[in-house]
């Protein structure tokens, strides 16, 4: 995961594509929204269920593709990664996975996602779940989801752009950019990896490239226990501005996955929550299987 903490002074927006908005984001759709054609998909398909054979020119085409919407904007969605009629039924969920893992260790190796050491998650709404989830980033390189099923109504992925959020708040409040530079607690007891970051939540790289590491809830909760300070008014005030920011309907995209669907999430660059959804009864209710990458170093 992308920690790097930097000089977080506030600095001119960078002529990247990463600084996008929603109507940049549209302007550039083409390297971030990718189709496959039924012939795609089935070889896609195909070449995940045959382990340990030559690469498939279409699967390397395609990361190739992913790989450039990752670059560009910090995230890159598939349309039609796997055929909608495995991936809809539950009693292949167990393959599906299988042949997901397979293709997307290309970009790193897969994680584990909570304190028992689950390597992947199928999604799905249980009881006590929130109705709608706060922007926030996984702790690890790349966030895999592939749609099974979606819900009957609702339940967007929404993604946000850290360099864009850090030049919102470099033009609007650079008081509440300079308090995000500075490091905030995350208390993680009992989920995988470090237990405990202290980290900012913005972070200017030396390219002039900014970073991001938030959670919401956990960095509002982390504060006041374990022999931490509490939140002052001041920081307290930075949270509300930086929700309100990513709120905005400038800053805040939403990707619906369709059955098959595939969306990649650089963490360090792209903030992502999900919107409330109507679910439909079982076995038709809403399925995302999910998985957690970090970049492999030499």
């Amino acid at each position: 995961m992308d920690t790097a903490s930097r000089d977080n002074a506030p600095t001119p927006p960078l002529p990247s594509s990463l600084a996008w908005d929603t109507e940049r984001l549209r302007a550039g759709r083409d390297l971030w929204y990718l189709t496959t054609n039924d012939q795609d998909r089935d070889c896609l398909w195909e070449a995940a269920g045959r382990p340990g054979e030559e690469p498939d020119p279409v699967w390397q085409s395609l990361r190739s593709r992913v790989r450039t919407g990752l670059d560009a904007f910090g995230f890159a969605h598939v349309r039609g990664f796997f055929p909608a009629e495995p991936a809809a039924a539950l009693v292949q969920e167990k393959e599906i996975t299988e042949r997901a893992s397979r293709l997307v260790r290309d970009f790193g190796a897969i994680v584990p996602q909570n304190g028992d050491g689950d390597l992947t998650q199928v999604l799905r709404r249980r009881p006590g779940d929130p109705d709608e989830i706060g922007f926030h980033c996984d702790t690890c390189d790349y966030l895999v989801l592939l749609c099974l099923r979606p819900a009957a109504e609702g339940g967007a992925t929404r993604v946000a752009g850290a360099q864009h959020i850090h030049d919102v708040l470099a033009a609007e409040r650079p008081d509440v950019l300079a308090l995000l530079g500075e490091k905030w607690y995350f208390d993680r007891a009992g989920r995988a990896g470090n237990p405990l970051i202290h980290t900012p939540i913005l972070t200017t790289a030396p390219d002039g490239l900014v970073t991001c590491y938030y959670q919401s809830r956990t960095v509002r909760a982390s504060a006041g226990h374990g022999g931490r300070p509490p939140l002052d008014a001041a920081r307290v005030e930075a949270l509300d501005v930086l929700d309100e920011v990513l709120n905005r309907p400038e800053t805040a995209h939403p990707v619906m996955l369709a059955s098959g669907d595939l969306l990649i999430i650089r963490n360090s660059r792209v903030m992502h929550g999900r919107s409330p959804f109507t679910d439909a009864p079982e076995p038709l209710h809403r399925r995302v299987l999910r998985l957690w990458l970090d970049e492999e170093t030499a």
